[in-house]
């Protein structure tokens, strides 16, 4: 066994970060580095090797001095190094990022602290968003259709996004059997919404990981869950009619019905929707069918109006607020729209694009956030990645590559802040005009 504890007596920090790792010198370098780059120092770092050979200890030994503790010795597999992870922890708050994920920002921590203090103090375990890093480097959010409280559908988010109080995970380590080789966390999770846990969602995406692997794998995953409702005793008609549903998607898109269930997607997700459904001058045609046939989320007085090219369907807009006409709204990533916010005509508002410096020209998606009361010029661009604060002005024509502060005023290309706007608002731009 090779062990290091470089920070016995620190006081007990708010996270404990564990990193579970074997055999993975290709990947393990960019985790730890997501880590120990934080901007905050309120969190302990935890890495348990599972003995190996290929060179990860010794890169593990290049960051020793910034990792709080960490271990290298054989285990009976991942829950078990986990289970080892857990009891070396002191932090409030356990979260893990195995080998190959890694935290999305420099200041995961920092902006979890600042803006989410009261999720956190009133609830026993707290979950984000999650990206997923595809095999050629592409980016694509992570979307589940259910929230926790439909637990029996499945995990309602990924394991690396959650943060759980320490005693919890102590008192229920992850079970070590062959009938949960790769759903011991679901196992636990699914314990914990029995158990009547406190769960809450955060919309913040917390870290990437790797599709790849038998963790990945459908039909294991199915089997699994079915075994686990079993054995909380929610193995019923409910339960069994969704899994058999489950499982005829899960055989359809590995069939030759794949290429025509795609096609039908898209059919009526990208071609119906912008060439026929955004021509009809009835807003109760086109809003329903972007609410029950696109999943798109439309506060109460929010209208899309006429020629909207709408993409993707991880869209969420607030109450009162107007998409102008010939928009563009790209779901692909995490496009957000506050409250009572005015979107003029022929906004562009795209989240993915493709990494210029990649090899094989990767795609990626990353959030837009756009608060309440912002206001956006006709034929603004706003790029992937940006957060428009609260009550912010984009004038026509700009591009918008950074973030913009509340109640700025940005103008130009790139967009600079020009001025500050008037911080008493209190208005509702709702409109939908005859036939538009």
């Amino acid at each position: 066994m090779i062990s290091k504890n470089i920070c016995k007596d620190i006081p007990r920090p708010t996270f404990s970060v564990v990193t579970v790792v074997y055999n993975a010198a290709a990947l393990i370098e960019k985790t730890v580095l997501s880590v120990i780059n934080q901007t905050s120092n309120d969190f302990e770092y935890i890495v348990i090797d599972g003995g190996s050979t290929d060179g990860t200890v010794e890169i593990i030994r290049q960051y020793q001095d910034k990792i709080t503790n960490w271990v290298s010795e054989k285990d009976k597999g991942i829950y078990d190094a986990m289970n080892k992870g857990v009891s070396l922890c002191k932090g409030e708050f356990v979260i893990f990022v195995n080998s190959g994920d890694y935290l999305m920002h420099s200041n995961v921590f920092e902006d979890i602290l600042n803006k989410y203090s009261k999720e956190f103090a009133e609830n026993d375990l707290i979950y984000g968003n999650a990206k997923m890093v595809m095999a050629d480097g592409a980016l694509f959010d992570l979307v589940i259709g259910h929230s926790h409280d439909e637990m029996w559908r499945g995990p309602s988010f990924r394991h690396g996004a959650l943060f759980c109080k320490r005693e919890i995970l102590q008192n229920n380590p992850f079970e070590i059997s062959q009938e949960l080789k790769i759903a011991a966390d679901f196992d636990f999770i699914y314990k914990c919404f029995k158990k009547e846990y406190s769960f809450v969602h955060i919309d913040y995406t917390i870290f990437a990981f790797l599709v790849d692997g038998v963790s990945d794998n459908p039909y294991r995953h199915l089997k699994d869950s079915k075994y686990i409702l079993k054995r909380y005793n929610d193995w019923n008609l409910k339960t069994q009619a969704y899994y058999g549903y489950k499982y005829m998607r899960v055989v359809m898109s590995r069939t030759i019905f794949k290429k025509m269930v795609f096609g039908i997607k898209v059919f009526f997700h990208e071609y119906f929707s912008n060439y026929w459904i955004n021509r009809i001058p009835f807003y109760f045609i086109r809003h329903g069918y972007y609410k029950r046939i696109m999943g798109i989320k439309m506060g109460y007085g929010s209208s899309i109006h006429l020629h909207c090219f709408v993409q993707g369907n991880n869209i969420e807009i607030g109450e009162g607020t107007v998409i102008n006409r010939r928009c563009v709204l790209d779901g692909r990533g995490k496009l957000r729209i506050g409250a009572r916010a005015s979107i003029s005509p022929d906004v562009h508002m795209i989240t993915g694009d493709h990494d210029y410096n990649s090899v094989n020209f990767s795609y990626r998606s990353q959030d837009i956030i756009i608060d309440d009361y912002v206001w956006i010029g006709a034929r603004a661009t706003i790029l992937p990645g940006v957060k428009i604060g609260k009550g912010a002005v984009i004038c026509a024509g700009s591009v918008v590559t950074k973030d913009v502060q509340d109640f700025a005023v940005v103008a130009g290309i790139p967009a600079k802040k020009i001025r500050e706007r008037n911080r008493n608002l209190d208005y509702n731009p709702s409109w939908m005009g005859y036939f538009d």
